[in-house]
């Protein structure tokens, strides 16, 4: 049977076939530096990565005094040292005894730029497509890790507030995270009416699946608005520039979707208040109104408003008879003149001056000698009566 070693007896074994490997020693190391801490103690802790790989360094006080510059996240540096074996924790590092920077950018921060250059001359990240945060929202959508601080610290802050929560869980780090986060901000299309996609602090790698164009576009095509909160405040992502607001934490974020439920609180007493006030006054008024009206409808009042109404009454009555004697004048005239004119043009009137009118007994009207015929029968009539006599001879 092989022989079972201990981890420390592995780790052991490692260290000493690493340690007695001359070419990990005096090395060169070329790569992008992340992850910088500046300990306290004046070590300085960072990762060294390419586009495929990284590996831990440490740069101990002493070699660091004599740097002359500081260290920062997405610097292309050369490393001179030696691998180590760190046999506590069973990791590989690189002991730095030297840096130097290198001429270039690190890739990752040329991606960076690259997808921000593309992503900022399409117009995602303009001014004119950024969408107010609605001041009440009903229903608030969360893109983050379901296990994550991020999701706590984004529903304390929500707490009480009375709105549908709709947690979209995503994976927010590591492969496949980019298309993860993507699906979830799809996942509450016509679902929410503010959507915060966050989470909490991380390396560059942490949080590199923000800086994706799946990511990005995802959130440009969301169709409510988008608080981005990813990281601390110091951190800077694609999602960042493409949302409609950044938040300096999650915490920050859930603080900008809704509104201060005390100052709402506050708000709405101080309108109860005011409205009570109104009524009061409004209710004074009118029984103020009452009162007068009671003084002024008293019973000698309405004795005076009845005796006023009985004389205005009998004017009117003596108005409308007056008036309703000279219209009959007026119309008694009319007809007066009218007759008179008539009586002017009637055949009587013509006959009472002397003249006669002659017809026959069949009513025809004889106007000359020759419509009357020798023997026959005509009717005189004067204006005092008729005469029937016979034609004899036309003379």
């Amino acid at each position: 049977m092989s022989r079972i070693f201990t981890i420390s007896e592995l780790n052991g074994r490692i260290k000493e076939r690493l340690d007695t490997d001359a070419r990990l020693h005096d090395l060169w190391a070329k790569g992008e530096l992340s992850n910088v801490v500046n300990h306290r103690s004046g070590h300085r802790y960072f990762t060294l990565k390419d586009s495929e790989s990284q590996i831990s360094c440490v740069l101990f006080r002493a070699q660091a005094c004599n740097m002359g510059f500081e260290l920062e996240d997405g610097q292309n540096v050369l490393v001179f040292g030696d691998i180590d074996f760190y046999r506590p924790r069973g990791q590989a590092q690189l002991i730095a005894r030297g840096i130097r920077l290198d001429s270039g950018l690190g890739f990752r921060y040329m991606e960076f730029e690259r997808l921000k250059k593309k992503l900022s001359s399409e117009g995602l990240f303009d001014l004119v497509h950024k969408r107010d945060l609605p001041k009440y929202p009903g229903r608030i959508g969360i893109v983050t890790s379901p296990d994550g601080a991020a999701l706590r610290d984004v529903l304390r802050i929500i707490g009480s507030y009375p709105a549908k929560i709709i947690i979209s869980p995503a994976q927010v780090q590591g492969e496949g995270s980019p298309e993860s986060i993507a699906l979830a901000i799809k996942a509450l299309k016509n679902r929410a009416d503010v959507v915060i996609v966050c989470r909490g602090g991380g390396s560059v790698e942490d949080l590199w699946s923000f800086n994706h164009e799946s990511v990005a576009r995802a959130i440009y095509e969301c169709d409510c608005p988008v608080i981005s909160a990813i990281g601390h405040e110091t951190d800077v992502t694609i999602a960042d520039f493409v949302a409609d607001v950044r938040a300096a934490t999650p915490t920050a974020a859930a603080e900008m979707a809704v509104p201060d439920v005390e100052e709402i609180s506050s708000r709405l007493a101080e309108i109860g208040e005011r409205m009570i006030r109104a009524l009061c006054a409004c209710s004074e008024m009118r029984q103020n109104r009452l009162e007068y009206l009671e003084r002024s409808l008293s019973t000698r009042r309405m004795y005076s408003l009845v005796g006023e109404s009985r004389q205005r009454l009998d004017y009117l009555a003596e108005h409308m008879q007056s008036a309703e004697l000279q219209r009959i004048q007026m119309l008694r005239g009319r007809l007066d003149l009218a007759g008179g004119r008539l009586a002017a043009v009637s055949p009587l009137a013509t006959l009472s001056r002397g003249y006669a009118l002659a017809r026959t007994p069949e009513g025809r009207l004889v106007s000359s000698v020759g419509s009357a015929k020798p023997g026959e029968m005509i009717e005189i009539i004067f204006a005092d009566g008729k005469l029937c006599c016979r034609v004899e001879r036309r003379l």
